[in-house]
């Protein structure tokens, strides 16, 4: 196995497998310090005003459905896995693996249907999670509670708020105020927008 995975033409398939195995440890080691790494990249949906994430390619591949690092990671894994199935398929039927050439646009083409309707069923198990794609000003004023870590001025915590939809969202918020701290447990409203998280004040 190790031979397959470190043969050259299963290079760009082993490096996107590494890729998620860092990426799980590095989500289990910012949870384990109250912290989440799911809001990350969120705003790389943003182009112009409109976004990537409106596009008609965006929408069919179901990235708005999932936060954007969710929706990396489970590209990343069946480009990786695809890859190797191609290889291992062709090594069995021609005797020889294919080249990068013909192998990563196969498995990238692959992955991205895969991917697209993995999203979707993913979609429908998690709760709706809130990101640079959501209308934000519909969430102004909503009353979120500090779910996982200690919100500080730069350091944001995770939070979860119900809209009126009955829907739960969970966002990533620091205190409004520079010297205000906010632990677990805490109730708090959101009032602005930033790039990667909210700023709140403390709900009275």
């Amino acid at each position: 196995m190790t031979d397959v995975l470190l043969s050259p033409t299963n290079f760009w398939f082993s490096i996107a497998l590494i890729a998620v195995f860092f990426v799980f440890i590095l989500e289990l080691i910012s949870t384990v310090f109250g912290a989440s790494l799911l809001g990350l990249g969120d705003d790389f949906a943003e182009v112009d005003g409109e976004g990537f994430i409106n596009t008609s390619l965006a929408n069919w591949l179901n990235i708005n459905k999932v936060p954007f690092l969710i929706f990396l990671v489970v590209l990343l894994t069946f480009f990786g896995l695809s890859g190797l199935i191609i290889n291992g398929v062709a090594a069995s039927v021609f005797g020889v693996a294919f080249s990068a050439i013909v192998s990563v646009p196969l498995a990238f083409i692959a992955a991205l249907l895969i991917t697209a309707k993995t999203v979707n069923i993913i979609s429908r198990l998690l709760p709706s999670v809130e990101s640079s794609a959501v209308n934000s000003d519909d969430f102004i004023g909503s009353v979120a509670e500090i779910t996982i870590g200690r919100a500080s001025r730069g350091n944001p915590a995770e939070a979860k708020f119900t809209d009126h939809y009955s829907q739960p969202h969970f966002v990533l918020v620091e205190p409004f105020e520079e010297e205000e701290l906010f632990a677990q447990g805490e109730r708090v409203i959101l009032v602005q927008k930033n790039q990667h998280s909210w700023l709140a004040t403390r709900y009275q």
